[in-house]
């Protein structure tokens, strides 16, 4: 018998075009029917209305997974349609063909959980959940019926008086001066209360506006705050002179002053100013074993240590590291290395990775994006990607975590943009390598905010780490805005 293959006869050429036809409309129809339609690709966060079923497919007939109770929160990457259902919520009888799609319960992944990508839940049964963040005014500004200059006046805030933002918006432009700096832009606050009173019953109406680049994070005065919003500017009364009991001035608190010897007889010293930052050092696995009882008496003060990379990778050294710098009295802190991808699901992917390793907890420093990579993407694509990777991160921790990147990069590479800084993202970790007193911020100097963290070399010596180490400082001494609730 021979071994050779013996070749089929060819069909026409008219008969396999016809079946390569008939097959893909098979497939397109079967498909079609089978699978269901996307309608909403946003991510977002709702919290069940009452008693709800996971299924392993939008369809009542699939198997349930779980039962959440009234009150969880799930991560939905998208809405989608399929099996229609019927069924009575919060008493109140619900039906449709809409599910969710969800990818967190209660902000642990449904991967880690289930072992699945995603589950399915009516969405009748759910509401959105609404994230809000705290501004504080940083000069006198007006409150407004909507996103423009030219809309009327609802009220004037004074300077460290509270707000709260529901969303940033982008309205009329505007320029101005603040605080002694110049402000100018679109972006504005839709803010829902003042001093934490709801804005409906100070003023009557849902909402007011006020232009973004009038705010800052933090108040000045940590003081009872008792400046309320009025209707009309008062004009601001001349503070009276307090007599100073002891005729020696002030020391200068200037800390970069050096002190100079002079040939008059020394005084009695004075105390040393306290220092206005803190140094700290952020490490990976690539710095090997560490001795962080001597990092820590070396001064430094707290610590990022690399968690994650990608979608896979953990750092090795990070749990031992963690342990070990949090035992020995620093503040600690994790970072993820960004990989971005055209991958679809990517950023959330990468987000989830890293929340799953990291697992921030309170006291911990906020978590850390660290954008070094563009993946070739445009800078509209980078920036959508780092949007949704942040907004995930928010989905499953409650808080807006850092940015890491250098000021070329975000120049060159995502145009610059200020949406980050003006939509809660207000916590800049600067990498910028320079002998000077203060490093180049990028994004309109943070959308006013500047800098909170700076990387400002990475050829630092510091005790217990045996090679070179990047070197950082913490914009106060502070460390309460910057940890997890």
């Amino acid at each position: 018998m021979s071994h050779a293959l013996r070749r089929p006869a060819r069909a026409s050429r008219p008969t396999v075009v016809l079946s390569a036809l008939m097959a893909a409309l098979f497939c397109f129809v079967v498909s079609s029917m089978s699978m269901p339609g996307d309608v909403l690709g946003a991510t977002s966060t709702k919290s069940a209305m009452c008693g709800a079923n996971l299924r392993v497919h939008a369809t009542t007939s699939a198997r349930i997974r779980a039962t959440i109770r009234t009150g969880a929160k799930v991560s939905v990457i998208a809405t989608v349609v399929g099996g229609s259902w019927r069924t009575t919520c919060a008493g109140k009888p619900v039906h449709g063909r809409s599910w969710l799609r969800i990818s967190a319960i209660n902000g642990k992944s449904v991967r880690s959980t289930y072992g699945v990508s995603y589950l399915y839940a009516a969405a009748g049964l759910f509401k959105s959940v609404v994230t809000t963040y705290t501004r504080y005014a940083a000069c006198t500004t007006y409150l407004r019926t909507g996103a423009s200059q030219t809309t009327a006046a609802k009220a004037m805030i004074k300077v460290d008086v509270k707000v709260t933002v529901a969303a940033s918006v982008t309205g009329t432009s505007y320029s101005t001066t603040c605080a002694g700096k110049p402000a100018a832009g679109t972006g504005w606050y839709r803010i829902s209360a003042v001093n934490g009173t709801s804005v409906s019953s100070l003023y009557g109406v849902s909402s007011v506006y006020a232009a973004a680049g009038l705010f800052k994070t933090a108040a000045t005065v940590t003081t009872a705050a008792t400046a309320t919003a009025t209707p009309t500017p008062p004009p601001a009364p001349t503070p009276t002179p307090t007599a100073t009991p002891a005729p020696a001035p002030t020391p200068n608190p200037t800390p970069a002053a050096t002190p100079t010897s002079a040939p008059a007889p020394t005084a009695t010293p004075a105390p040393a100013p306290t220092p206005k930052v803190a140094e700290g050092i952020d490490v990976s696995h690539w710095q090997n074993a560490i001795d962080w009882t001597m990092v820590a008496a070396s001064g430094k003060r707290f610590a990022f240590i690399k968690a994650s990379e990608s979608t896979d990778f953990v750092d090795p050294l990070f749990v031992q590291n963690r342990a070990q710098a949090r035992a020995a009295g620093l503040y600690v802190g994790a970072y993820h290395f960004a990989q971005p991808s055209t991958t679809a699901g990517d950023a959330v992917a990468e987000a989830d990775h890293f929340i799953d390793t990291a697992a921030p907890s309170r006291g911990d420093l906020l978590p850390v994006l660290d954008l070094e990579r563009t993946g070739s993407l445009s800078q509209a694509a980078l920036t959508a990607w780092v949007q949704a990777y942040m907004g995930r991160i928010l989905e499953r921790t409650g808080v807006h975590a850092v940015i890491y990147v250098s000021p070329n990069f975000w120049k060159n590479y995502m145009g610059d943009t200020t949406w980050f800084a003006l939509n809660g993202y207000d916590i800049l970790w600067v990498a910028h390598w320079t002998s000077a007193s203060m490093p180049t911020v990028p994004g309109g100097n943070w959308g006013g905010d500047g800098w909170t963290f700076w990387q400002y070399s990475s050829d630092g010596v510091v005790p217990g780490i045996t090679g070179r180490v990047d070197l950082n400082r913490y914009n106060g001494t502070d460390f309460t805005r910057v940890l997890m609730p």
